[in-house]
């Protein structure tokens, strides 16, 4: 019997301490690799999801002017506003506050320079041309396609 000694460990059994600096720092930078890796991907998604509410709003104002211009024989750029797309775009109709105008164009613009992602303000006109104020070589991918 062992009375009085300390039990004698066997070479398998751990030692009864916690982590060691070393292993918290090793944790620590796998965790920042993740993030480094994570973070421009989750920004990338919503720069795409920003610009599809835009490309969504620009196409009901769109539509509500060919409405208007139907009923009336005109557009009206003081409606079609509707709701703004979420937090990443401004929506607005060009001329500004024109009752009856034989032309449109309607602009998505950046709210936050954050959300600028080289397409820049996308815009569309009453005979459906789209442009953007980036590169032109970016159209098809700013506007989704569409």
């Amino acid at each position: 019997m062992n009375r009085g000694r300390a039990p004698d460990r066997s070479p398998a059994t751990p030692p009864d301490a916690g982590w060691t600096f070393i292993e918290i720092m090793v944790a620590m930078a796998i965790v920042a690799i993740l993030l480094a890796l994570a973070v421009p991907s989750y920004r990338q998604y919503l720069q795409r999801a920003h610009r599809a509410e835009a490309v969504q709003a620009l196409m009901q104002v769109t539509a509500c002017q060919e409405r208007v211009r139907a009923a009336t024989g005109y557009y009206d750029t003081t409606r079609c506003i509707g709701q703004p797309p979420g937090n990443g775009y401004r929506i607005t109709i060009e001329p500004a506050g024109v009752f009856a105008t034989p032309v449109f164009k309607a602009v998505a613009a950046p709210a936050r320079p954050a959300f600028d992602d080289g397409c820049g303000e996308l815009t569309i006109d009453q005979s459906g041309r789209r442009a953007i104020s980036g590169p032109a070589t970016r159209l098809g991918g700013c506007w989704g396609g569409r």
